[in-house]
């Protein structure tokens, strides 16, 4: 049986499965470039290589409960693409969130803690947070759902889990607020994030959230009022004046936003904790699986990690982004037909790299080995490494990824220059597992292979990898084992026996404003409009130089 996933919201993707297998999962931005398109259109002829026959489609368009699929349907048709079966999922945003995360996990049974800026639209107003329950063998049972936002009409909500709180706005959306009045896209509360490391507690700053989310009307900070506006969208965006900043300028603007910064951070890690805590209480679990955007937040997962109580098991789903809803609904489709479940094997889900490519007159290629390889890296040059199938998810994790040596002091104003990237954003970096523990405080992490969590870089080591520990002296970590990525671990052992060092800085191959990689033309059009030389194709065991003019 092949079933399809479709999510037509921001993050546009599809998850296409055979029988019980993910065959391919992919973002419709990774072909287009379009930073968080809406539409899943060229991603249509990506099917047709692997079927032209879908037993059940399972779509989800968040902004329009009327959405007429008839569209898509001729678009399918004119493709060659025959549907038996389509099933709606529009209004079931949160429990597609919370079917991604729980499949992706390990767990038997789970309490499912949904938290993003919006999910399906309802008559009185939007869910905003969703607590589940979870079963390997039943269904996923919503037993707490916040909605929030202005209602369309007087309605009283008759079902116990549906509650109309008080805040007029989640707690996701004020996350997103907040980054975009820092003057940024409000998708890119990631910068927001990292901004907050650099800020510190301001007594002059009210709260921004609540306990129990976003309780927020006003809040100041000397001399300025910044107003959070609801709008007929349920959008929230802070009023004054949008400002970016690219230089290294520790001015009283920069500490005023650091600290705006810093202190929401808080407060949502406050609030997430909090809500994990009440699902506790209302399912008795002792396992946590966290998914919606806001799962993102890798600082907030290791923070409220270390404040769980030592029985309770935390999962975080490495898809918890709106281009996890095609991942979950048809996981939950799939469950529905045959009453069993899919649990992850591995991120490695988009187009396998095709090696058909031109050289410029200026570019060669050698055949290469890891010892060559390493090298150039220890010699400070930035190689990118393109292999096999594209990761799923925002998170590159050596298909394609730019790699640096992590001791270089100043790596990482070096790579954000040459991304184009805001001076003080963090990298991550990518540890061989076994040793893990001795660069690294994991807590009670096990392993954490799909950099889901900030970790505190060991005292001793912060020294020895500058380029990827942060100011707050965390790092965003993969860790990673040889058979998830033999290739991979083989150049980081290498790097290891030249070095001591058992980890690569890495960051996802793109430019700032554009998409991660996917095909090889992406990964020339990339270093041919960057100072990057270098590209690693492990599988065909070729270096590639592209010089800089």
């Amino acid at each position: 049986m092949w079933i399809l996933g479709l999510n037509r919201t921001h993050d546009a993707a599809i998850t296409l499965m055979k029988d019980n297998e993910v065959v391919l999962h992919l973002q419709e931005e990774r072909l287009t470039h379009e930073k968080h398109c809406c539409e899943a259109i060229k991603l249509i002829d990506i099917i047709k290589k692997y079927t032209t026959e879908i037993d059940i489609l399972v779509y989800s368009y968040l902004y329009n409960k009327q959405f007429d699929f008839s569209v898509y349907i001729k678009l399918f048709e004119y493709a060659g693409i025959k549907i038996k079966l389509v099933s709606n999922f529009s209004e079931l945003h949160h429990l597609a969130h919370a079917s991604s995360a729980f499949n992706n996990s390990n767990f038997k049974t789970a309490a499912c803690v949904i938290i993003d800026g919006a999910g399906s639209d309802f008559d009185y107003g939007k869910e905003n947070e969703s607590i589940f329950h979870a079963f390997r063998s039943n269904k996923i049972m919503c037993v707490h759902k916040s909605i929030v936002g202005s209602p369309k009409k007087d309605i009283e909500v008759e079902t116990p889990y549906y509650v109309n709180k008080k805040p007029k706005i989640g707690a996701g959306m004020v996350y997103s607020a907040l980054t975009e009045y820092l003057g940024f896209s409000n998708y890119d509360c990631g910068k927001t994030m990292g901004l907050s490391s650099y800020g510190k507690d301001d007594s002059r700053i009210k709260s921004m959230l609540s306990e129990t989310g976003g309780n927020i009307d006003l809040f100041e900070l000397k001399n300025a009022d910044f107003k959070v506006v609801l709008y007929e969208n349920n959008c929230a965006k802070f009023k004054e004046y949008d400002y970016i900043f690219y230089s290294k300028n520790e001015n009283e603007e920069f500490v005023k936003l650091s600290n705006l910064s810093y202190k929401l951070q808080k407060e949502f890690e406050d609030y997430v904790f909090n809500l994990i805590q009440k699902s506790i209480e209302l399912t008795g679990e002792k396992n946590i699986v966290l998914g919606g955007g806001c799962a993102l937040n890798c600082v907030a997962n290791f923070n409220i990690l270390k404040r769980l109580p030592p029985d309770i098991n935390l999962f975080v789903d490495p898809l918890c982004g709106d281009d996890g809803i095609s991942m979950g609904a048809s996981k939950y489709q799939y469950k529905i037909n045959s009453q069993k479940d899919v649990s992850l094997k591995t991120l490695y889900l988009g187009q396998q790299i095709e090696y058909n490519y031109t050289l410029n007159p200026n570019e060669h290629e050698e055949i290469t080995s890891l010892q060559k390889v390493s090298e150039l890296l220890y010699q400070g040059n930035i190689v990118v490494i393109c292999q096999g199938k594209s990761e799923a998810g925002p998170r590159a994790l050596g298909n394609r990824s730019i790699l640096f040596d992590p001791r270089v002091e100043n790596g990482k104003e070096i790579v954000n220059r040459i991304k184009k990237r805001e001076w003080w954003r963090p990298f991550a970096g990518t540890v061989l597992l076994e040793h893990a523990r001795e660069w690294f405080d994991m807590g009670r992490l096990e392993e954490s292979p799909y950099m889901m969590y900030a970790v505190d870089v060991l005292k001793d080591k912060k020294k020895l990898i500058p380029a990827i520990t942060h100011v707050d002296g965390t790092c965003r970590i993969q860790t990673l084992k040889k058979e998830h990525n033999p290739n991979y671990y083989s150049l980081i052992e290498e790097f290891y026996k030249l070095t001591e060092v058992p980890i690569l800085f890495n960051t996802s191959f793109n430019l700032a404003g554009d998409t991660i990689v996917e095909t090889i033309d992406d990964a020339f059009n990339t270093l041919r409009n960057s100072e990057i030389e270098y590209m690693y194709l492990p599988e065909i065991q070729k270096l590639v130089k592209v010089p800089n003019e």
